[in-house]
């Protein structure tokens, strides 16, 4: 399923080799470390021939390594720390929400994450994971879902601004031609709950239960902390009671500590 390409809404001014070859660096993630050309090509929608120029560029300039003997590449450790950049960005807002998240998920046994938007996904930043009798599990960061389908998504979606958000749902619609309808008047539910109310919920897979709370950071980052966990686990009364007042507060403290990290 080809993600969504930056080359898609830029405008004519744009450079389009540099965001051509940015669009080959955001294909790569968890799951799909190692990406051949033909891989990198149905993955953005560009050209083969396009694709072997971009990556011999990446290749020069050390932002990616071809595996030996394959036709693989994989991002190189500059990759690495732009996204240790990126967190670090967030480190002070993490610094404080992190503890309440990892608290509430092993008092409640359910999952609580942080996750941002990106083109059509979303982006775990955050998640503490923890089943009934299991041990509290810390998910690494970079794991993308489909914003279409999930309570993070819509939450996400109902913060953006009105024209974005139209673009975004007419793009996702696109990828579910026999689920179109269903889905765009799910999102336009949650959109309008969230006006309303503050959050959102989706069950993404059949026992599963999600309830989102967005917000925006001033410059205009959007975050989106969610409680998940089976039906049981999220009856309504836990989710009235317990796992909304929980991502009230989180947005409280993200909005307390949003800002640089000290140096």
């Amino acid at each position: 399923m080809r993600a969504r390409s930056p080359v898609d809404t830029m405008d004519s001014s744009t450079n389009r080799t540099m965001l051509r070859g940015l669009s080959l660096l955001r294909a790569f993630r968890p799951g799909f470390p190692v990406l051949t050309n033909r891989d990198l090509a149905e993955s953005t929608g560009l050209a083969r021939s396009t694709v072997s120029r971009l990556t011999g560029a990446l290749l020069t300039s050390g932002l990616l390594r071809q595996l030996p003997g394959t036709e693989g590449y994989a991002p190189t450790a500059a990759c690495i720390s732009l996204g240790f950049a990126a967190l670090q960005s967030l480190s002070g807002l993490r610094e404080r929400v992190l503890p309440v998240m990892e608290e509430a998920a092993d008092a409640q046994q359910v999952s609580v994450s942080l996750a941002i938007p990106d083109g059509d996904e979303m982006i775990y930043i955050d998640t503490y994971r923890k089943a009934r009798g299991e041990t509290l599990q810390k998910i690494a960061p970079g794991a993308r879902i489909p914003m279409e389908l999930t309570a993070l998504g819509h939450g996400a979606l109902s913060v953006m601004p009105a024209d974005e958000r139209h673009a975004c749902v007419t793009r996702l619609a696109s990828k579910h031609a026999k689920r179109a309808e269903q889905i765009v008047e799910q999102i336009g539910l949650n959109v309008t709950h969230c006006a309303a109310h503050g959050w959102c919920r989706a069950s993404w897979f059949p026992g599963l239960v999600s309830v989102a709370r967005p917000m925006v950071l001033p410059g205009g980052l959007i975050l989106v902390f969610n409680c998940a966990g089976s039906v049981e686990q999220m009856n309504e009364a836990k989710i009235r009671d317990v796992l909304l007042p929980l991502l009230f507060q989180l947005t409280e403290l993200a909005a307390q500590a949003d800002g640089p990290p000290p140096r």
